[in-house]
């Protein structure tokens, strides 16, 4: 089980574009508040669409803010290949206090009141119940804009593996790379590059699965390596990248790509394991499955 933090480090990449994000939860807003008129609104000598028009006016806003100033003043911290749920929760929030705080002032301006610290906190209660819905609708809008983009570029990865893979059993034999890598401070381990399936880091340690040379099932050996080292050391041998942030993986053993909402997975010839490619790694891989 995942804790907090590996939860919030996990990436999630966000698909809909700016204006939607900015015009969709508005447009959401004005109708529940015109319609349901929640919070008493239908007692206010105000109309309850104009209540609405505001509110909903006050919540574009805060979003144009969010998405598209916010981004354009520090583009590296919302990059799209380092977004991850703990930063989406912290966009999510610093967005609805923003809301908050621009709903407290203005129902401090139309019931002719001063701003105070109760009225901010009811401001923003009603902010938190009214944005359920759209938060929600937006979370599965935007998995499913993942999976299709995943699915997609999965495709075209299994398709450009089959183009440029041989079979196996039609490919002549060629002198193979020695993958060597050292162990704590005095062992180094070897191992021909072409037996070597993938790196798995864990902790301190990296899990090296390999075929055995008589075939069978992979095996696995645990080197006393960091996974900064191991992608160092396997620098030798062209086909082993790095395609995750935990992983490394022979391209030549890869015989089919899946996709699905977290990114892609590598099916690996001989091994039921799947290895996962982070975002931030897919370029490089699809690169290197077309040379």
């Amino acid at each position: 089980m995942n804790t907090p933090l590996q939860l919030f480090r996990t990436p999630y990449p966000s698909m809909i574009r700016p204006w939607k994000a900015i015009v969709v939860p508005a447009a959401i807003i004005f109708l529940i508040l015109g319609l349901l008129q929640p919070f008493g609104i239908g007692h206010l000598e105000t109309s309850a669409w104009s209540v609405a028009a505001v509110s909903a006016l006050i919540a574009a806003g805060a979003s144009t803010v969010s998405h598209l100033l916010l981004p354009a003043l520090f583009p590296a911290w919302y990059d799209e290949r380092r977004w991850t749920i703990g930063k989406e929760t912290l966009h999510l929030s610093a967005m609805f206090l923003l809301i908050a705080f621009g709903v407290c002032l203005w129902v401090a301006w139309l019931a002719d009141i001063r701003p105070s610290v109760r009225l901010f906190f009811i401001a923003l209660l009603w902010v938190l119940v009214l944005s359920i819905f759209p938060t929600v609708l937006f979370m599965l809008w935007n998995q499913n804009l993942l999976l299709k983009r995943n699915l997609r570029e999965a495709r075209e990865l299994d398709n450009t593996l089959s183009a440029h893979h041989k079979p196996a059993q039609a490919e002549t034999p060629q002198p193979q790379a020695t993958l060597a890598l050292p162990n704590g401070t005095k062992d180094v381990v070897q191992l021909p590059a072409h037996r070597f399936l993938y790196a798995e880091a864990e902790g301190n340690y990296v899990k090296l699965h390999s075929l055995p040379e008589a075939g069978g099932s992979p095996t696995m050996q645990l080197v006393r390596i960091t996974m900064k080292q191991a992608e160092e050391n396997a620098a030798a041998c062209p086909a082993i990248i790095r395609c995750h942030r935990a992983f490394l993986v022979n391209l030549e053993k890869v015989v089919k790509v899946d996709g699905n909402q977290q990114g892609y997975r590598l099916h690996l010839e001989g091994c039921k394991d799947e290895v996962p490619v982070s975002r931030a790694y897919a370029k490089k891989l699809r690169e290197k499955l077309k040379e």
